[in-house]
């Protein structure tokens, strides 16, 4: 069985293969962008944390491609990303800046720690249809996780679990068939959003 954590930084997750270009505890030092390691309809689940948003806008179509390249038919995407409605919401409630910047521009640590793009769930699960991807719903990080802690599980006030709003969109979802770059088919939204005349 493989099962990729794809962008691990720190967070070594059991019966995974951790992929990350630059954390030392990752057991594959891999950019993610490039999954070629990997041969078509071989990988059984993705899991990908705070990652995506990462990604610059023209690469992110190719990366969902890899994905559905590399994984098995009705084997597990998870993704996990900042919520842009949870970030608006908590932006109008208290009009402070500094306490959601983090979540839309990264936190600009080095050249890698920068937000590119900014996701919600119509968004995501459109463009997860879109390239291949069925059963398009939110999962509970604290049952995937258990005792083990990263950014899905982010909420504001800062681990504020119980009165807090949770910051991370958490999706899961399921590959429904091959899709590729020739069979594509983009909604005039997703062109938009991509900033792509045509494909």
């Amino acid at each position: 069985m493989i099962n990729l954590h794809l962008g691990c930084g720190n967070l070594k997750l059991d019966n995974f293969i951790n992929v990350d270009i630059m954390s030392d505890v990752a057991d594959m030092k891999l950019d993610i962008n490039d999954l070629s390691v990997f041969n078509n309809n071989t990988v059984d689940q993705i899991y990908i944390c705070h990652v995506l948003e990462h990604i610059q806008r023209s690469q992110i179509l190719n990366l969902f491609l890899e994905w559905n390249r590399v994984l098995k038919k009705d084997s597990i995407l998870r993704i996990a990303v900042p919520d842009f409605e949870k970030v608006v919401k908590i932006y109008q409630q208290n009009k402070n800046i500094p306490e959601i910047i983090g979540l839309v521009n990264g936190g600009q640590r080095n050249k890698y720690d920068i937000h590119f793009v900014i996701f919600d769930f119509k968004i995501l699960k459109e463009l997860l249809n879109i390239c291949g991807f069925k059963n398009v719903e939110k999962y509970d990080p604290f049952e995937f996780l258990g005792d083990k802690d990263d950014y899905s599980k982010c909420h504001l006030p800062h681990m504020d679990f119980e009165n807090g709003e949770l910051m991370s969109l958490n999706v899961i979802c399921k590959k429904d068939k091959d899709i590729n770059i020739d069979n594509i088919e983009l909604s005039e939204n997703l062109k938009k959003y991509f900033k792509i005349d045509d494909i």
